[in-house]
């Protein structure tokens, strides 16, 4: 399903299982399209019902769509005015491969999560796309020197009536900073943002009142940022600034590893998790090795007796 399908140069081949020339046929249902608010912090949806009954037909009817400005006061049009849709084609996994120009590799932090949220969460709508992958001329869009790679609408936190509503599981220190203890935490969100990001910001936020009464404590230095996270083949990347190396006093070094990639490991999508610092990969965080891809550790969690 990670597969990466090279765009044919000016050729949009939409294939089915007996080939090319046959389409697939779609009921014409109620939709959504995503813009972004004024401030570019938050995703805003429009309900939207397509006319088109083709899967092609569709994505393009929803390309045009999303070209518009939005009919609600305070949004804007999702792409900027020097970013540009080059082309699309269909890949073998049920995904949809939007090839941008250029432009597109400028766009960064919330903004350019925003957006990849809502190019994915528009186009899954659409029965055949499973997947949306990214391109920039023709070459896989990357999160640091790691692929975008498939995404699916499920990557993002849903949205409903209060927000987006997510059920998680961090890890904190427990009192004597020796062991993990989890959290099973339901967090609201404004934004669309992507599971890992939401951990790693529930981590970095801390324990709240009732879970230091439990006995947790918190793992993430002070000043701790995250810089990117991404995930391919099962793989989290998680790239935090140099302020992650200053280990909280009193929390060993394998616990404020561990609270990572255990809180991580619990997202169905992943088994390993690969920690950077300010881009670069370490070679340890102290006495715990950092160099090679971490899995869970389940021997520092501690249990209730």
């Amino acid at each position: 399903m990670k597969g990466r399908i090279r765009i044919a140069a000016g050729v949009l081949c939409f294939l089915a299982a007996a080939g090319c020339g046959k389409k697939q046929g779609l009921e014409t249902a109620g939709g959504k399209l995503y813009f972004l608010n004024e401030a570019e912090t938050q995703l805003v949806s429009e309900s939207y019902e397509p006319k088109a009954t083709f899967r092609e037909a569709q994505v393009q009817e929803y390309v045009e769509a999303l070209a518009r400005e939005p009919q609600q006061r305070g949004c804007k049009r999702l792409l900027p005015d020097n970013v540009a849709l080059l082309d699309y084609s269909f890949g073998e996994a049920g995904q949809l491969i939007l090839n941008f120009d250029a432009n597109y590799s400028a766009l960064s932090g919330i903004t350019e999560i925003l957006i990849r949220a809502a190019l994915v969460k528009t186009f899954c709508q659409i029965e055949g796309v499973d997947y949306v992958e990214f391109y920039v001329n023709g070459i896989p869009c990357m999160s640091g020197d790691v692929p975008v790679g498939l995404m699916k609408a499920e990557d993002f936190i849903d949205e409903n009536m209060y927000g987006q509503v997510a059920n998680i599981s961090v890890f904190f220190a427990n009192e004597d900073g020796t062991a993990l203890l989890e959290s099973h935490r339901r967090v609201s969100y404004s934004t669309s943002i992507s599971m890992e990001q939401l951990v790693i910001e529930q981590l970095l936020e801390g324990p709240v009142q009732e879970e230091i009464q439990a006995g947790m404590s918190r793992t993430m230095p002070e000043g701790t940022e995250l810089i990117k996270v991404s995930t391919k083949d099962g793989v989290c990347y998680v790239d935090l600034n140099e302020d992650f190396l200053e280990k909280p006093e009193g929390v060993s070094e394998e616990v404020v590893v561990y609270a990572v990639v255990n809180s991580l490991v619990e997202l169905p999508n992943i088994n390993k998790v690969q920690l950077r610092i300010g881009g670069e990969t370490k070679k340890a965080y102290q006495s715990v090795p950092l160099a090679e891809m971490l899995e869970r550790n389940l021997n520092l969690i501690e249990t209730e007796n």
